[in-house]
């Protein structure tokens, strides 16, 4: 195995702050000649240490090694969080690196801490990681635009239907995956099927309830604009409905069931409202189809 400029942390979302991190992974591991290392965590440790205030994930592990990839990584490892590795010193979590990756540099984000001996410092590692060979980086903190940029502020964003600000901070737009499943199949009686979705991993935090302009992507990749709804649908099911996921994919008149779709969410439209009658709500589902065709034909020219 070759030796390894590696970085360590859950990297839930990988957004810009992280991009920056795994830029200068790239670029330490080029100038050594060794390969770049990710460590990473498919579970938040929170759901070990106090599951009961756990956070929901931006992206599955599936979905962060792809994007970790994406990034130009040589080798992403993910780890289950475990009890044995939150009992795991800071020296012994560098001695594990040293003999099982091969580790020669360590490149640690802003206020990234690891180690069951809390309050040690940054100096403290640079330490630690000198008595086995190992120099320790530490990445200056990440901004855009004087704004903080880290997983927590992304998912408030996120669970408040701020998706636009969310992406700016993710440098690409947040995505669902699911199934689609079947439902009350009312949308098509007044000129709207939906598919529902049932997302595949319940860890994934969903978006604030509202409606929003998304792209599905299915079919090999194809993307089509849709406008998706989540939330209780108050004016069919009142105000204890199910929360649900509907997605209204617009140019695809096949049935979905069972099919596997991503949503890629591009901008909130409204929030979500209990209308007065059918044809008040169709009206409304007909200004939001204008609008979502329209942000989606500007994320195409974007790209």
């Amino acid at each position: 195995m070759s030796r390894a400029v590696a970085t360590i942390g859950m990297f839930d979302g990988v957004h810009l702050g992280h991009r920056d991190l795994l830029r200068h992974l790239r670029q330490e591991s080029e100038q050594s000649g060794s390969r770049s290392l990710v460590i990473t965590f498919s579970n938040h440790p929170l759901s070990l240490i106090r599951p009961e205030i756990a956070p929901k994930l931006i992206t599955t592990p599936e979905e962060k090694r792809n994007l970790l990839f994406s990034e130009g990584v040589d080798t992403v490892a993910i780890l289950e969080f475990t009890p044995r590795l939150r009992a795991m010193t800071a020296h012994e979590y560098i001695c594990s690196l040293k003999y099982e990756y091969d580790v020669e540099t360590i490149i640690l984000g802003f206020n990234n801490r690891f180690g069951s001996d809390t309050g040690l410092t940054f100096e403290d590692y640079v330490e630690i990681g000198k008595s086995e060979g190992i120099k320790v980086i530490r990445e200056p903190e990440y901004l855009v635009d004087g704004i903080k940029v880290n997983s927590t502020i992304v998912r408030n964003h996120i669970a408040s239907g701020e998706i636009e600000m969310a992406n700016r901070l993710l440098g690409g737009d947040f995505s669902l995956t699911g199934t689609v499943v079947y439902g009350k199949q009312l949308g098509r009686t007044i000129g709207y099927p939906t598919a529902n979705v049932e997302v595949m991993n319940e860890d994934k935090i969903i978006p604030g309830r509202g409606v929003y302009a998304c792209y599905a992507t299915m079919n090999k990749g194809v993307r089509y604009p849709a406008m998706v709804n989540i939330g209780h649908r108050p004016t069919v099911d009142g105000k204890n409905g199910l929360l649900s996921i509907e997605a209204h994919i617009i140019g695809v008149a096949d049935k979905l069931y069972g099919k596997r779709i991503t949503l890629s969410f591009c901008h909130f439209l409204r929030h979500e409202q209990k209308f007065s009658s059918l044809d008040e709500l169709k009206r409304q589902l007909e200004k939001d189809k204008i609008e979502t065709i329209g942000k989606f034909f500007d994320v195409e020219n974007r790209e």
